[in-house]
């Protein structure tokens, strides 16, 4: 029996805009992570230098909890403006019966 390739769901096809859109969600995702890393290197490394374990290292973890997070919400606010700019856009232009 033969299987019919042609038949099955129809599948959108993906454009430039809807990549970009992945490329942003997916950034988003490394935001908190390589802020938390990036502060403990930091406080790692200088609590080698300073001899002052784990004070700094503390520290600056709790920087890079603060700074991933605050750059994570405003990363998901804009993110989320654009999207609402584009439905605002494509809604007016269907309700002025133009084609979007």
């Amino acid at each position: 029996m033969k299987y019919n390739y042609t038949k099955g769901p129809k599948l959108k096809k993906i454009g430039v805009g809807d990549l970009k859109k992945l490329a942003v969600i997916s950034s988003l995702g490394m935001i908190l992570p390589s802020s938390i890393a990036v502060g403990l290197l930091i406080g790692y490394f200088l609590d080698r230098w300073l001899k002052t374990a784990p004070w700094m290292l503390l520290t600056w973890t709790v920087f890079g909890v603060i700074s991933g997070l605050l750059n994570l919400f405003r990363g998901i606010r804009r993110y989320l403006e654009e999207n609402q700019e584009g439905v605002d856009k494509q809604r007016d232009q269907v309700d002025s019966g133009s084609k979007p």
